[in-house]
C-alpha cells in the first residue's frame, strides 16, 4: 500500500460506500471540496406512471483526489467501506471512463442510457412489467429513447408504451 500512497497527482478513484450510505459520502465529499461523480439514471416504476432516480453504480462514488494526501481522509470517513483495489492497491479509474460518463450526463446528473437501437417493425420481447413475456412489434421511441411504443402480438395489436429497459430483441 505504501507504493500507492506515493502518487502526488490527481486521479479518479472508485470509493465503495457502506450499504445505503452513498448520500453520507457525497455530503462529505462536497463539504470537503472534492470533485466527485455519482451518476444516476431515471427508472420507471409503477407500470410507467412514475420515475425515480437510481444510482447507476449502487454503493460506489467516483472521487477525484491525490491518493498520497487524501487516502486517509476519504478511507476513514463515515459511510466509506474502502477503495476499489486491484493487487491490494487502490486502482485509479481510466480518464476515458469518466469522460464517457460525463458525455452522457444530463444537467440533472442522470445518465442517458445507451441501448441497441430498434428498427420500426422489429420483433421484441417484453422482459418486465404487466406484459412480461409478451412479444410485440416496435413502433417508435419516445421521450429521448427512454420509453418505446409497441404493438402487442396476440392482443389485437394493442399499442402500449413502456420503458426501453424492459424490451429486448428476439433472436
Amino acid at each position: 500500500m505504501e507504493d500507492s500512497l506515493n502518487i502526488d497527482g490527481f486521479r479518479w478513484y472508485l470509493v465503495k460506500s457502506k450499504p445505503r450510505e452513498e448520500e453520507r459520502v457525497l455530503r462529505y465529499l462536497e463539504f470537503a471540496g472534492y470533485t466527485y461523480l455519482f451518476p444516476t439514471y431515471w427508472k420507471t416504476v409503477l407500470f410507467g406512471k412514475n420515475r425515480e432516480k437510481k444510482p447507476l453504480f449502487p454503493g460506489y462514488v467516483f472521487a477525484y483526489l491525490r491518493l498520497n494526501k487524501d487516502y486517509h481522509k476519504i478511507r476513514y470517513t463515515r459511510g466509506v467501506a474502502g477503495f476499489v483495489r486491484f493487487g491490494g492497491l487502490p486502482a485509479p479509474v481510466d480518464d476515458r471512463i469518466i469522460a464517457s460518463l460525463k458525455a452522457r450526463m444530463r444537467d440533472d446528473g442522470t445518465v442517458k442510457m445507451i441501448s441497441k437501437s430498434l428498427q420500426k417493425g422489429e420483433l421484441v420481447k417484453i422482459a418486465e412489467g404487466p406484459f412480461a413475456g409478451f412479444e410485440a412489434v416496435f413502433v417508435e421511441s419516445l421521450n429521448d429513447g427512454e420509453r418505446v411504443a409497441l404493438l402487442l402480438k396476440g392482443l389485437n395489436s394493442a399499442r402500449v408504451e413502456i420503458s426501453r429497459l424492459y424490451v429486448s430483441t428476439v433472436t
